[in-house]
């Protein structure tokens, strides 16, 4: 099956920004429509074929006067099988060596998930006389940028010119793709090199790097979906891991940001700041780039998504709290805070809604205000200090006001994960009078926990919060334990069989409603304690034992 698309390329180090493709003179000839079908090894996933896939598009190199300069324009007298390429004439200034590669992965260019891990990525160029070319070599880069890949160097010489030379990689790593480029050396740096490029062509092939992660058919999510979401947090150091990628598919249908929709990832401080300068000092301004793709991934997936979070003490920038939004401005007033709260909500629940309608089924409104160990709120908190005791409260009624009617709004905690005394201050003092206006669908207990832990304290919270007639999420799972040995493992294999078995028999006696269990984390190495191995997945992607003792936990009933 092939797919007809076009390549936004860009230039580095000359900055230039072009398209390679491939193409033929015949509009009239338009693809008709084929209903999916699920890729065999050795089908094209993506390849260019139609002059139709560049109408609209960029053409134009961009140039840098330090670094070089050139041009890439469509070329409709020479093409490999027809009359249409890609012509490049670039020149490097005091560089004989450049690259012209792709950073710009979005429709209708080549998307990230277009070449996977073994996939074959070939080209065809085209070398003239006088090039003033002395190699070229074919390159794909993952997406982070590091340790790119490369088909083997092509020497220019009289033998290869003036005809269509093919080169080819695999894209061997489980990284995402990022780009490809070409990269080439030039016989004189300060004079022009030329050549064309045609046919990129994306082939499916067998996985070449293997992995320890084996799917089994076992999927935590199917095993349990009768009784409560299971879920995970994906970060964006995660996020172009294909394997991460893979395990998150089979195993969780409930997705959390780790950090990247925290106040400090989204809150635009530019245009707050423009904002204020225009005497709007209560209007806000978000970014949805730190989310964005991992939203994306979720909605691709059919995956729903906890936003996680609105208002917290912390990664909150300190700007906000103050008068044009400065970094060391008067405090602003209770008012003014009262209003950037509600419109920070605002914008951010009609930008999410929006963009991806029906994704977000929970949001922690409010993260950490309980004092733990003490009588209730915790002041080390800007929100208490510039609004007063009533935040809280404030917070739910505009979350309210401008979610969904099918989102559910959330207290977000982890004091009470071993002190239950702590999960009465949240639901009699923090979440009291929230709690009265019917504005509190639920509250979240993070159970940050160790292997040595009975679970008894999660399950009192649990039940107190189920009293109040609130749902309840455990929210950020990770069990810790102390040592790698299999004595160890198979320790923390009982704790998650415990924790889970105790909230499925809670649940099935009507003492509990707890509807998503989100583990904070895939592999070990990714956990914010990964010293500690608290997760369900070993480093090389494996099935830890305590894998299996969350999923055998059913059983237990």
């Amino acid at each position: 099956m092939k797919k007809y698309k076009a390549f936004l390329f860009t230039a580095l180090p000359v900055l230039a920004i072009s398209l390679l493709a491939g193409c033929n003179n015949n509009n009239n000839n338009q693809p008709e429509e084929e209903e999916p079908q699920p890729l065999e090894i050795g089908d094209t996933v993506k390849e260019w074929c139609s002059t139709d896939d560049f109408d609209g598009l960029p053409i134009g190199l961009n140039k840098d006067n330090s670094n070089g300069s050139g041009s890439g324009v469509i070329a409709n007298d020479l093409g490999h099988g027809d009359e249409c390429s890609l012509k490049f004439q670039v020149k490097n200034g005091n560089n004989n060596q450049g690259y012209i590669g792709s950073d710009v992965v979005d429709k209708p260019y080549f998307l990230e998930e277009d070449a996977k891990n073994g996939d074959t990525i070939s080209l065809y160029i085209y070398v003239p006389k006088n090039s003033n070319l002395s190699s070229i070599q074919l390159q794909a880069k993952p997406y982070s940028g590091n340790n790119p890949l490369t088909a083997k160097a092509i020497t220019i010489s009289d033998s290869n010119e003036e005809q269509w030379l093919y080169t080819y990689l695999s894209f061997d790593t489980i990284e995402t793709l990022g780009g490809i480029g070409v990269i080439y050396k030039a016989k004189d740096a300060n004079s022009t090199a030329t050549f064309y490029v045609d046919d990129i062509n994306i082939t499916l092939e067998e996985e070449s790097v293997k992995t320890a992660y084996e799917s089994k058919g076992e999927s935590l999510y199917e095993t349990y979906e009768d009784y409560f979401k299971v879920g995970t947090c994906m970060s964006g150091n995660n996020l172009h891991n294909t394997e991460v990628q893979k395990l998150i598919k089979d195993n969780f249908n409930s997705i959390t940001a780790e950090n990247e929709a925290k106040p400090e990832r989204i809150l635009d401080k530019e245009a707050c700041q423009a904002f204020a300068k225009a005497g709007k000092q209560t209007k806000v301004a978000i970014t949805t780039a730190p989310f964005e793709k991992i939203y994306d991934f979720a909605a691709k997936n059919h995956i729903g998504v906890r936003h996680h979070t609105f208002v917290w003490y912390s990664q909150t920038p300190e700007w906000f709290f103050n008068v044009n939004y400065e970094d060391n401005g008067q405090r602003a007033s209770r008012q003014v805070m009262l209003d950037r709260m509600e419109n920070y909500m605002q914008v951010t629940f009609e930008t999410i809604n929006e963009r991806w309608p029906g994704l977000v089924y929970a949001i922690d409104v409010v993260n950490e205000a309980v004092e733990n160990g003490g009588a209730g709120y915790n002041k080390n908190n800007k929100w208490f200090d510039t609004v007063g005791d009533d935040f809280v409260t404030k917070a739910f009624e505009y979350a309210d006001m401008y979610r969904d009617p099918e989102q559910k709004l959330y207290y977000n905690d982890y004091a009470y994960d071993y002190n239950t005394s702590n999960c009465e201050k949240a639901l009699n003092v923090i979440l009291k009078d929230a709690i009265a206006k019917g504005i509190v669908d639920g509250v979240g207990i993070q159970a940050h926990t160790d292997s040595d832990q009975d679970m008894e304290a999660i399950l009192t919270d649990a039940k107190m919060i189920h009293a109040k007639g609130l749902e309840c999420q455990i929210t950020e799972i990770d069990i810790t334990v102390n040592g790698s040995d299999q004595a160890s493992f198979n320790k923390q294999k009982n704790a998650y069989s415990t924790l889970v078995t105790k909230i499925l028999k809670a649940n099935e006696a009507g003492q509990t409603d707890v509807n998503a269990l989100v583990l904070w984390g895939t592999t070990d190495d990714t956990s914010w304690k990964r010293g500690q191995n608290p997760l369900l997945f070993n480093n090389d992607y494996s099935k830890k034992p305590a894998y299996y003792g969350f999923l055998e936990a059913i059983d237990n009933i």
